[in-house]
């Protein structure tokens, strides 16, 4: 998993601010959703190995769909967007976020060696929020990843199930980031409704539609 990635790191240099931000409150760890991500990394292990790159990457949209709280991020990666989006502008954005999201984890775990991520220890932020950080098990030395923690943010709704919000490492958060370009578009395209309809020209550009 190249979730660190020196390339990111590099041009994401702002959301470790915003990252850290996320551990600054004192809090208890939570062993759900610590078992959660085990169980997800347990899913996910056989599919890296897997051999042939299509199988791989339809592997990685099967977990997506299943364990991504698509809407909620897609919501999320708007800042303060979210509450003028109309219900039309929704019913384009929200599916067309999700081919762009998909294609997002695609690329920064298509490289992934076959590394056994295991889970460390988790920040219980609420009983809604919490992150999970895991590191590489075992690593060889010289290893990109062997020093990296790789986070995961858990959401848990009024009935108990858990799904993930976001991912990272070392602080660099891939919907942060996202919320930060998002936001850009937006704004530099006129705010408002009229920047929301770039934001989704631009998106679909960028998954070819």
């Amino acid at each position: 998993m190249r979730m660190t990635m020196t390339g990111l790191t590099r041009r994401a240099a702002f959301a470790l601010a915003a990252g850290a931000a996320l551990f600054a409150a004192p809090a208890r760890a939570d062993e759900a959703a610590e078992t959660y991500v085990r169980s997800v990394l347990a899913e996910a292990n056989p599919i890296f190995d897997a051999p042939d790159q299509a199988a791989r990457m339809a592997g990685i949209d099967e977990l997506f769909d299943k364990h991504v709280d698509t809407r909620r991020v897609a919501m999320f990666v708007l800042g303060q967007y979210a509450r003028i989006i109309t219900d039309e502008q929704k019913e384009q954005y929200v599916p067309l976020f999700k081919q762009y999201a998909k294609t997002v984890y695609r690329d920064t775990l298509s490289n992934y060696s076959g590394q056994r991520l295991e889970v460390t220890n988790s920040v219980d932020r609420s009983p809604r929020d919490i992150i999970v950080n895991s590191r590489v098990v075992g690593a060889k030395p010289g290893d990109q990843l062997a020093n990296v923690t790789v986070h995961w943010r858990v959401y848990r709704n009024d009935a108990g199930e858990q799904s993930l919000f976001d991912a990272g490492a070392d602080g660099v958060w891939l919907a942060i980031e996202q919320q930060s370009q998002f936001k850009s578009v937006i704004a530099n395209n006129g705010g408002g409704a009229k920047g929301i309809d770039a934001l989704i020209a631009d998106l679909k550009a960028k998954v070819g539609e």
